[in-house]
């Protein structure tokens, strides 16, 4: 294998590349004897005083053009700033309108879910017992679709703590009701359990509603850059009917007199 040729060095081209430091140095020079020159033909006397009135002239007129430079350097960069904090706060108001609107749409969908369960409770509590194959409508896809987006936007952490676990009660319902539906269950002995879970579903529904519909007409939507209010929490109570165990094997046959 070849080795690699290097690349030609590119020759220097002295009306390119150094007539400029060339100049320089000319200038230096010119700048150094010029007033020494002076001095020689003219007399000291004169051209020492004009030499340091005009350096001081030059000096002090190069000082105000770099300090007025300076001023309207530092306004520029104030009105920049200004400008760039304006879109910064526009930015941020937009972002937060867009969570409230945001918001708005997802718990309008979770309210109007929450008005169907409630109506499918109070009838699981007043007709579950009369039947044994009892499937009401306990709908939940409006949370599993705005429960992510909810999560990221709203302060109010109680609330949603309190609305995933009352959605997490709606799945229990519903495998109690298909459990209770199984062949060999008995339906009498499994009804008092679904009705106490009912009911206190039913209970936990009226308050998570209001608060829902509060939250339609005022979202708690978190801000870009604050403190966190963590919210209202829905105060909960297991009850110890929805939770029992059922035995349902038979009991033994008595024994018959001899």
């Amino acid at each position: 294998m070849e080795p690699e040729q290097q690349p030609a060095a590119t020759p220097l081209d002295f009306w390119v590349d150094r007539w400029p430091f060339g100049l320089l140095l000319a200038v230096l020079l010119v700048s150094v004897a010029g007033p020494a020159l002076t001095a020689v033909f003219w007399g000291g006397d004169s051209t020492w005083p004009s030499l340091s009135t005009g350096f001081a002239a030059t000096a002090i007129a190069f000082l105000v053009a770099l300090a007025w430079d300076r001023r309207a350097r530092a306004a520029a960069d104030h009105k920049e700033a200004e400008a760039e904090a304006r879109r910064m706060q526009a930015a941020k108001l937009a972002e937060q309108e867009r969570r409230a609107s945001e918001a708005k749409r997802r718990f309008s969908a979770i309210a109007l879910e929450l008005e169907r369960l409630q109506g499918s409770l109070q009838r699981t509590v007043d007709e579950q017992h009369l039947y044994k194959y009892f499937f009401p409508d306990l709908p939940s896809g409006s949370w599993q679709a705005g429960s992510g987006g909810l999560g990221m936007i709203i302060e109010n952490f109680g609330l949603m703590a309190d609305l995933s676990t009352f959605y997490g009660h709606v799945d229990e319902l519903q495998w109690r009701l298909r459990f209770k539906a199984a062949a060999g269950v008995d339906e009498t002995a499994v009804s008092p359990i679904i009705e106490a879970l009912a009911r206190q579903m039913l209970a936990d529904i009226a308050v998570l509603l209001a608060q829902v519909r509060r939250q339609v007409a005022n979202p708690d939507v978190s801000p870009i850059d604050g403190a966190d209010a963590g919210g209202f929490v829905v105060a909960r109570r297991q009850l110890t009917g929805a939770i029992r165990a059922v035995d349902f094997r038979r009991e033994p046959a008595a024994a018959e007199p001899e």
